[in-house]
């Protein structure tokens, strides 16, 4: 009889132990799942906040509140009515041409066509353009009204004397040392006289 009771009570405590320890392995899997969880919610925390910090905003003030928004594009420059006022830069095309004595045979030679100026012009019109497109203010500024260029041919076909009437804003932006830079480098044929030619350009 002692034996059995000894043996039931042996028993009861190794049950008791068996529920002890499926009890504390229990707490332990419950901890591991919290901290996993912790940290899942840690690591989603960073990657919102570098998410965030990866897009730059504005903040401007709105009805009420504050609003984000994306920052304004640039709008286009807005030109005054002296920004685009007519005016003309470069030599005096009215005083007459200086005579050598040496040259008075070339008046045996007959006057350019304008089919010979303008083939020598044409030449150099993708650079004279490239000038009033780098003398805007910018490529979004629409700037009205035209760009007249003016210029003497000599006796012996050099160009002495340019003159470029414009919208002033282009004038600032460089147009005329440009363009003197171009149109003075233009040679043509000897002819018997001296010749001023003019070419507008229409802008767009």
């Amino acid at each position: 009889m002692k034996g059995f009771l000894l043996g039931l009570l042996v028993a009861g405590l190794g049950f008791a132990g068996f529920l002890y320890w499926r009890h504390q392995q229990s707490a332990v899997s419950t901890a591991s799942l919290k901290s996993a969880d912790a940290g899942a919610a840690s690591a989603s925390k960073k990657g919102r906040r570098h998410s965030r910090g990866a897009r730059r905003v504005a903040r401007r003030p709105a009805t009420g509140d504050l609003a984000y928004a994306a920052e304004p594009e640039s709008e286009p420059v807005r030109l005054s009515a002296t920004d685009l006022r007519q005016i003309a830069q470069g030599d005096n095309l009215s005083t007459p041409d200086v005579l050598r004595l040496d040259m008075a045979t070339d008046k045996e030679l007959p006057e350019l066509s304008q089919d010979q100026i303008d083939e020598r012009f044409r030449g150099q019109e993708s650079a004279i353009l490239d000038c009033i497109t780098r003398a805007r203010p910018d490529e979004e500024t629409y700037v009205p009204g035209r760009v007249t260029i003016k210029f003497r041919i000599q006796r012996q076909g050099t160009v002495r004397g340019v003159r470029v009437e414009a919208p002033a804003v282009l004038h600032k932006g460089g147009l005329f040392g440009c363009i003197k830079g171009v149109v003075g480098h233009l040679r043509f044929p000897a002819a018997g006289t001296s010749q001023i030619v003019s070419y507008p350009f229409t802008l767009s």
